[in-house]
């Protein structure tokens, strides 16, 4: 009998050590609640205003060389033409209302998230970085999601903005350019339209809030060089708070 309870012991003990020491799994810090959630990244809308000029046609193949180095989920380039070959809808509208000032409106321009960063005329390919860095390293305040569909010759670009940040943000405005991908050095980006003017009244959103939009874009097929953009901008103080690329 002896010898039978020792046997047990003997056994109960290994039992506890494969066993009975094994700890307990626990979630380890930041699972659970929220996991899976994908950080939204800030997107840097770079808009080059140009018009032909000598020192334009320096910066444009820099400037697109830049973007062939960024995700379009990073750095979105388009070109604006002011004036000649290339006019874009708009565009002569939105540089006043960027820079009213006759000397400084003298091209390029080139504006990194509205006015929050600008290099006039000609810059190095490592300034031109420097700055999209700048805007990417910022806090996202606003998400995109943005649809495009297509019917009989119009293109319709529909979806929602949210405010994700801790703040109310307010005098938003949800806008967009239509351009091409010219598959050539120069003008690759050119804007054929800017879909809203520089007089729209903004909107605004508390934390957490989100806001609908469409644009019915009327004799426009999207063919495979037309690209676009959709971009949340403050009238008020014309930073751009976000973009999406819409191919």
């Amino acid at each position: 009998m002896k010898k039978f309870l020792l046997v047990l012991s003997i056994v109960g003990l290994i039992i506890y050590l494969f066993v009975g020491c094994v700890p307990e799994v626990t979630p380890s810090e930041g699972e659970g609640e929220g996991e899976g959630e994908e950080e939204i990244a800030r997107v840097v809308l770079v808009e080059l205003f140009t018009s032909h000029c000598p020192n334009c046609k320096i910066v444009e193949p820099i400037l697109e060389e830049v973007a062939e180095e960024y995700e379009r989920t990073e750095m979105i380039l388009v070109e604006v033409g002011t004036w000649g070959d290339a006019i874009t809808i708009g565009g002569n509208d939105r540089y006043k209302w960027y820079l009213p000032d006759s000397v400084q409106r003298t091209t390029p321009n080139t504006l990194f998230n509205g006015s929050n960063q600008r290099i006039w005329k000609v810059a190095s390919k490592d300034s031109f970085k420097s700055k999209i860095n700048i805007e990417l390293a910022k806090e996202t305040k606003i998400s995109i999601n943005a649809n495009k569909t297509e019917n009989s010759g119009s293109t319709t670009l529909s979806g929602n903005i949210k405010n994700i940040g801790a703040t109310t943000l307010n005098n938003l405005v949800i806008n967009g350019m239509i351009f091409k991908d010219n598959g050539i050095t120069g003008e690759k980006y050119m804007v054929s339209k800017i879909i809203k003017d520089t007089t729209e009244i903004g909107v605004t959103l508390t934390s957490g809030a989100e806001q609908s939009f469409e644009f019915v874009l009327e004799g426009l097929s999207w063919a495979s060089n037309v690209n676009g953009v959709i971009f949340i901008q403050d009238s008020s103080t014309k930073e751009i708070l976000q973009a999406i690329y819409v191919e």
